[in-house]
């Protein structure tokens, strides 16, 4: 099975590395070293982070998975209190039923097509008031300055002339452009 990672992970991988790098050491050597070195080793080298040690880590702009990552890790290595580790997977499993449930919502079939014809079904009702006359926008525009701009004659005039005269008139407009 391959593995894919992304710029985004890589990146994440650098703010991971970045954070863990600049904490107390109590608390970087309560992590393996495999895994303090797989951030250092996988992160991107250019990508620059930028954190205000003065705010708390939500308030960074560190991506979601840089902060999912970091909570996991105080989950599995930093929280040694038993019943604040319960608490903190709970609000995970909680996280993950949500976002579960905005992903089914959004990609469930039926609430697409349902919420389709209550759109179409208010759109038709807004449109058929007939109590009240539309309102038309009219363009007065006269003939002679179509015909300059244009150096045609409207399609309503030339269905009224005939067949012959449309011919007569190719014609000679075609010898009036060679002059």
């Amino acid at each position: 099975m391959n593995t894919v990672i992304t710029l985004e992970d890589i990146r994440a991988y650098a703010e991971v590395d970045y954070i863990i790098n600049h904490m107390n050491q109590r608390y970087i050597d309560m992590l393996p070293k495999k895994l303090v070195n797989f951030f250092h080793e996988m992160k991107d080298p250019d990508y620059e982070v930028k954190i205000d040690p003065h705010k708390p880590l939500q308030s960074q702009n560190l991506s979601d998975y840089a902060l999912e990552l970091i909570a996991l890790m105080h989950l599995k290595y930093w929280c040694t209190d038993e019943k604040r580790k319960q608490e903190l997977y709970q609000m995970m499993l909680q996280n993950d039923s949500n976002i579960t449930e905005k992903m089914y919502e959004k990609s469930n079939i039926d609430a697409v097509f349902e919420n389709f014809e209550h759109s179409t079904k208010e759109k038709k009702e807004s449109d058929s008031d007939f109590s009240r006359p539309r309102e038309v926008q009219t363009i007065n525009v006269k003939k002679e300055n179509v015909e300059e701009e244009t150096g045609e004659k409207s399609l309503l005039e030339e269905q009224k002339l005939g067949f012959f005269a449309r011919i007569k008139e190719k014609v000679l407009s075609f010898f009036s452009r060679n002059k």
